[in-house]
């Protein structure tokens, strides 16, 4: 009976300042739980009737183990400790102690996920089979000496306002950039075209050297004006000239593709054994670790954290634990595993 009335009042003496703060080991206090003034109370029936068959399965001292046990009921959370006294086996009673399907504190950080790529320098390549967007000799005649003439990049329907293709070229909206292949058609003089966005001045280097009076093509590059432009692009050009555009394909930014990663958790109950205990936990196939941590109730020992590396790669996570004789002790292993999707 001495017994027990001192752990009632070792209890007792820490509910009030639990209650004030409201956390306990595996999580905060919530309404509708019993009060901390009851703490006391649950871990004297916990100790009362689990301490025969702590002795009895496991041949532990019914008073060490209740000693042992002492600091785990202190500390953890009020409803845990709740279900604990309720529990209708010693296994699950261990486990509501342990906050199983509660969390378990440890060292495993918070991990972001980011997207992948910059929308203004990882653009994306996408090939097509060429396609008209240009033909001054169908729309609009040959560009003036010295001339510029804006055109559209991209369109819902068609290219036909612009001697084009009657489709529009599965070219998608707000595109970064074209590779287009231009051509001169009988230009009255040596010259050049230069294609440049619609909002920028005319830069001095040429998409297209040309001579008079023949036919020559090239492939070029042209960055577009975006978002929302009258125009996409202009063309302008030395001498008088009719103009072919094909475009072949176009830059875009990469979809917004976050890093998937999951968390890898194992969980249990050390053996009763007094020496290491060492507990892993493998990210799925395909993944890679790139942190983790080890926890578990009050008193747990974690001689060694980290990443279980196979073949030079971190595969997932590692911890040796310090196992006791005295009671089971709860433990978790947390491994983030992450890797970098497709596009």
């Amino acid at each position: 009976m001495r017994r027990k009335s001192k752990i009632l009042i070792a209890l007792l003496a820490v509910a009030l300042p639990a209650a004030a703060v409201g956390v306990g080991f595996f999580g905060s206090n919530t309404t509708g739980l019993a009060p901390e003034s009851m703490r006391g109370e649950m871990a004297q029936d916990i100790v009362e009737r689990w301490s025969p068959y702590v002795q009895r399965q496991y041949g532990a001292a019914a008073a060490g183990w209740g000693d042992r046990m002492e600091a785990t009921m202190q500390s953890t959370d009020i409803a845990n400790l709740e279900a604990a006294a309720s529990a209708p086996s010693f296994e699950q009673m261990n486990a509501a102690l342990l906050g199983a399907g509660m969390g378990v504190a440890n060292s495993q950080p918070s991990v972001q996920p980011m997207s992948l790529g910059a929308p203004g320098e990882d653009l994306v390549y996408t090939p097509l089979n060429p396609c008209r967007i240009v033909d001054t000799r169908v729309v609009g005649g040959p560009i003036a000496a010295n001339g510029t003439r804006s055109f559209r990049a991209f369109t819902a329907t068609d290219f036909t306002a612009q001697g084009g293709d009657a489709s529009n070229c599965n070219l998608p909206q707000n595109v970064s950039a074209l590779t287009v292949k231009i051509t001169s058609v009988f230009p009255t003089g040596n010259g050049y075209f230069t294609a440049y966005p619609f909002d920028e001045a005319k830069p001095l280097a040429s998409s297209l050297n040309y001579t008079t009076g023949m036919i020559l093509s090239d492939e070029s590059h042209i960055r577009l004006c975006r978002p929302a432009c009258p125009s996409e692009f202009n063309v302008y050009s030395f001498a008088q000239s009719e103009v072919v555009i094909d475009v072949t394909g176009y830059f875009i930014e990469p979809e917004a593709t976050a890093i998937d990663c999951t968390i890898a958790q194992e969980s249990g109950s050390l053996a009763l054994l007094s020496g290491l205990q060492t507990k892993d936990v493998q990210c799925p196939t395909g993944y890679t670790a790139t942190g983790g941590g080890c926890g578990g109730v009050l008193g747990i020992g974690i001689s060694n954290s980290q990443p279980m590396v196979v073949s030079g790669q971190p595969v997932g996570w590692q911890c040796d634990l310090v196992g006791s004789l005295l009671s089971v002790l709860g433990y978790q292993v947390n491994a983030t595993c992450c890797r970098v999707p497709g596009r």
